[in-house]
């Protein structure tokens, strides 16, 4: 019996040490994954600089458009940024759960990641998915069909309302549920002065040919695209400095259990042995006694 114990501590002292293994190469892995798509993110300080310039030229804030203003039948939009994969230490739920705090009757949600729409079924809540962000060039494609279909709902469907829940990455040992206004746009109410001029008062300092309602559609998709461009780059990076943190916890777990597991296996052995010496002396005695 003792040496069936034994074995089986063997075993499964075995199957730790490799799952440590597994467990400390995966967590490299994600670590190596933050800094490679730390290089890889798109610097958007010149593109910021000019769209700050250029929503500067002309305050729109007087026009009855919904992407200024809030109608007050309008609907709520929750887009919410998650992952197709897990290993975060609940980051997603954590995301689904900042985004059900704004939830109203009549709200739809954007989900973005497999994990995301997988807590959405469960709370049985109207949305419509999307795929996960992904460090190659798609990150770009989903940015412009995410973008797309917020406009979509926004304009045809009296979505008024849209905010975006995504875990922002400060550093690779420290990620934040964040929330961002969408629509109304804020970047029309950037660095503006309390006192709006009418547009007479405009129109003598700036000749505006296009529709004041085509400019703003325009320069809120400009903004609105390049923006989940850079909160999706972001929001991968919390991805992999979460999943980086949550192995350590694993691995260290893992480590404490394999040392325990090592304690107990060879305290297992050293009184198997001392049992079979004892035996082995025992027998050698009643030998003796016999012949004597």
């Amino acid at each position: 019996m003792a040496t069936k114990t034994l074995a089986k501590l063997k075993s499964e002292w075995t199957f730790n040490k490799d799952l440590t293994y597994l467990v400390d190469v995966m967590k490299s892995i994600a670590g190596t994954q933050y800094h490679i798509m730390e290089r890889k993110r798109t610097d958007l300080t010149h593109y910021k600089k000019s769209l700050d310039e250029l929503f500067s030229v002309y305050d729109f804030r007087l026009v009855p458009h919904s992407f200024i203003r809030t109608a007050k039948d309008a609907k709520k939009l929750i887009c919410l940024v998650t992952t197709d994969f897990g290993f975060l230490g609940g980051l997603n739920m954590k995301v689904v759960q900042a985004g059900i705090k704004h939830h109203v009757p009549g709200a739809h949600y954007l989900v973005i990641g497999e994990r995301g729409v997988t807590y959405m079924r469960e709370y049985g809540l109207a949305y419509t998915p999307f795929p996960g962000v992904n460090p190659d060039d798609t990150r770009f494609e989903l940015a412009a069909k995410v973008q797309k279909e917020i406009f979509r709902m926004a304009v045809k469907n009296n979505y008024g309302q849209v905010i975006l829940v995504f875990p922002h990455a400060a550093s690779i040992s420290s990620q934040k549920i964040q929330v961002l206004n969408l629509i109304p746009c804020p970047i029309f109410f950037k660095n503006k002065p309390d006192q709006v001029l009418t547009e007479a008062e405009q129109e003598k300092l700036l000749i505006v040919e296009s529709m004041a309602e085509e400019l703003i559609e325009s320069m809120t998709e400009c903004w609105l695209r390049h923006r989940l461009v850079e909160i999706f780059e972001s929001a991968k990076l919390s991805e992999y400095g979460a999943r980086m943190l949550h192995l350590e916890d694993s691995f260290q777990t893992l480590s404490k259990i394999d040392k325990q597991m090592k304690l107990e296996f060879f305290k297992l052995r050293r009184e198997k042995i001392d049992q079979s010496l004892r035996e082995t002396a025992t027998a050698q005695l009643m030998l003796q006694g016999n012949h004597e």
